[in-house]
């Protein structure tokens, strides 16, 4: 069995708008179409390492429905993450069998703009910490294609790393052993105590890309402690910050903090040490 990161969910308003943004941010936007199982159509920035985002609006409302309460909630920003596992199905009674909690496979489908019909799968977990699987039915070649969709004017290559904010780091990487089953053991792990931030790491290798878990410590008093705290008590677990490797430092905070919608968003052609890839909140 094994995993790997596949995309990341972002709640926008207006679709429209999203795409003329994330342009100006020099990525190179394709229209994805309309999904059939849900009120939502969507558009993606693919990478070379087949990762991608999802820019995600609502035609309809839907109450009730996790991502868009945050929308309506919190605002726009980042409000999952996927990854994909070689047999869904399998991952989900794995999961189950460690006591975590996922539901599924449940069918998505997607129409395209170009009347292509994309089927995959879903495992849905009962925590924000972790994140959805996606199974596809279809060849995942025709949801992630491959080529000069994968190419930016800003030279975007991947994403390098993903932070996620949790309230219990123990308790956290008890989940993701029990999610990731042999695969845990194989990735590289490594676990720091950043001591003067007050914060505490499991950082997972998947594939290129990290996954970084972080947890204020325990008593911490420090000011990243702090706002990590204030943050899980506003908006609660979840991915908070991305790090998208290749691009330059041509583009301005001013202009992540305007065109991203809501989505902390690290432009980095170097590599960062992980303080840098974990504090932006």
């Amino acid at each position: 069995m094994s995993y790997m990161l596949d995309h990341l969910v972002i709640a926008v308003s207006d679709l429209s708008q999203a795409i003329d943004d994330y342009k100006l941010l020099g990525f190179n936007v394709v229209i994805g179409g309309k999904h059939m199982h849900a009120p939502t159509q969507n558009a993606l920035i693919y990478f070379s390492d087949g990762t991608y985002l999802e820019l995600i609006e609502w035609t309809d409302p839907a109450p009730g429905e996790k991502w868009y309460e945050r929308l309506t909630t919190q605002g726009e920003g980042l409000v999952d993450f996927a990854l994909v596992p070689s047999q869904i199905t399998r991952a989900i009674t794995n999961a189950r069998a460690g006591k975590v909690l996922y539901r599924g496979p449940i069918g998505g489908s997607r129409i395209k703009p170009t009347g292509e019909h994309l089927l995959w799968q879903l495992g849905w977990p009962n925590s924000n910490a972790l994140p959805f699987l996606c199974g596809d039915i279809t060849p995942r070649s025709l949801r992630v294609p491959e080529g000069e969709v994968r190419k930016h004017q800003n030279n975007a290559s991947g994403i390098s790393s993903v932070a996620i904010r949790v309230n219990d780091l123990g308790k956290s990487a008890k989940d993701y052993r029990a999610l990731l089953g042999s695969h845990f053991d194989g990735v590289i792990r490594v676990t720091a105590s950043l001591d003067a931030a007050g914060l505490e790491v499991l950082s997972l290798h998947m594939g290129s890309t990290q996954l970084h878990l972080v947890s204020p410590s325990a008593q911490s008093a420090t000011a990243p402690a702090r706002a990590m705290r204030k943050e899980l008590e506003l908006k609660g677990e979840g991915a908070y910050c991305i790090h998208i490797s290749g691009v330059s430092n041509t583009i301005s905070l001013r202009d992540v903090s305007e065109l991203t919608h809501g989505v902390p968003i690290i432009f980095s052609d170097t590599r960062l040490t992980l303080i840098q890839q974990i504090i932006n909140f």
